[in-house]
């Protein structure tokens, strides 16, 4: 008997690029279930692409639960649904006809393996690689995810790297692998949830894997493009420290020096962004480093931060010091 696949994206605001999403997953040559899961989307696209897709399973709702929330409600009405395999797939994506039978047959192969996903492409550049590998928190290195390259290879059965984290973009995973650890976390809400789930994977003794063929041509970033960088950057400034906080063990460099790396890693993202004349996006930097020393979680909630002026005015003199005063060139 065939395992049971259900294919998991979600829609927000996207519904050309859902619909994209979905003719790629209509040519599909193996047998997979799809539920689309809708986060409050307006208007809403649930009757449009009913009519458009009468085989896909929708499900909406009420209020937009981010991509760590939208996710969980496909995974959970996947499960009860008796799924062996989940694939989580973003909506601004197109796969290829044989990318379930190409997964399942890499997760026959190599059994240890919890979650597997595929070399990803852009879109509009088919020919280079978007994302393969990723080693979380590597000693020495000047940020968090490193890259992992993954050679290519057409072999059967499929040749699959071993990886810290595969990317949310598309991953397929066990179900009994959900049983085991649990959901995607709703606090990240937005931003290194995928990161955070598959280091729970790890810890819980499955391995984490890419596929080395490229099945996913990724559009990439498109609710970033459509609601603006300053959410990115919040996420992303305020979720690393959570992912901090929860792996510090994940790797070999030590608590400090992790924290050390976030600073400088914030007041980069800051300068970037000052200097490319987006406050909004400078300030959302400031404001997700507040919301982690303070532990806030979830989706973002407008309030008064009392220590973002704080933060600004010691960005703002580090700028001027770094302007006026040069580093010494190293010999």
């Amino acid at each position: 008997m065939n395992p049971a696949v259900w294919i998991v994206p979600v829609n927000f605001n996207g519904l050309e690029d859902t619909r994209k999403c979905l003719h790629s997953l209509a040519a599909l040559s193996g047998p997979a279930n799809v539920v689309l899961v809708d986060n409050a989307s307006q208007p809403d696209p649930t009757g449009t692409l009913a009519a458009e897709f009468p085989r896909v399973h929708i499900v909406r709702n009420s209020e937009n639960l981010g991509w760590s929330g939208g996710n969980n409600t496909g995974i959970r009405y996947a499960i009860e649904r008796g799924a062996d395999f989940v694939m989580l797939l973003n909506n601004d994506t197109t796969v290829a006809p044989d990318i379930v039978a190409r997964l399942l047959r890499a997760f026959e192969a190599h059994p240890r393996f919890g979650a597997i996903g595929p070399v990803i492409r852009f879109m509009d550049e088919p020919d280079a690689v978007m994302t393969d590998g990723v080693t979380f928190n590597p000693p020495g290195y000047a940020g968090f995810f490193q890259r992992k390259i993954v050679p290519e290879l057409a072999t059967d059965p499929p040749a699959v790297d071993e990886t810290d984290i595969v990317n949310g973009c598309c991953m397929m995973v066990r179900a009994d692998v959900f049983r085991r650890v649990g959901l995607i976390d709703d606090r990240f809400f937005l931003i290194h949830e995928e990161a955070d789930f598959c280091l729970r994977v790890k810890q819980a003794g499955f391995a984490c894997g890419v596929l080395a063929e490229s099945l996913v041509w990724h559009k990439g970033s498109t609710t970033f493009k459509r609601a603006g960088k300053k959410w990115q950057r919040y996420y992303d400034t305020r979720n690393l420290a959570l992912l901090l906080r929860k792996h510090r063990r994940a790797s070999g460099r030590g608590l400090l020096s992790a924290y050390a790396t976030y600073l400088r890693y914030a007041y980069h993202r800051y300068c970037h962004e000052r200097e490319a004349s987006q406050r909004d996006a400078a300030n959302a930097v400031l404001e997700g480093l507040i919301d982690a020393a303070t532990r806030r979680v979830g989706v973002y909630r407008a309030r008064n931060r009392w220590g973002v002026p704080v933060l600004r005015g010691a960005f703002e003199l580090a700028r001027r010091v770094r302007t006026t005063y040069p580093p010494t060139p190293p010999p």
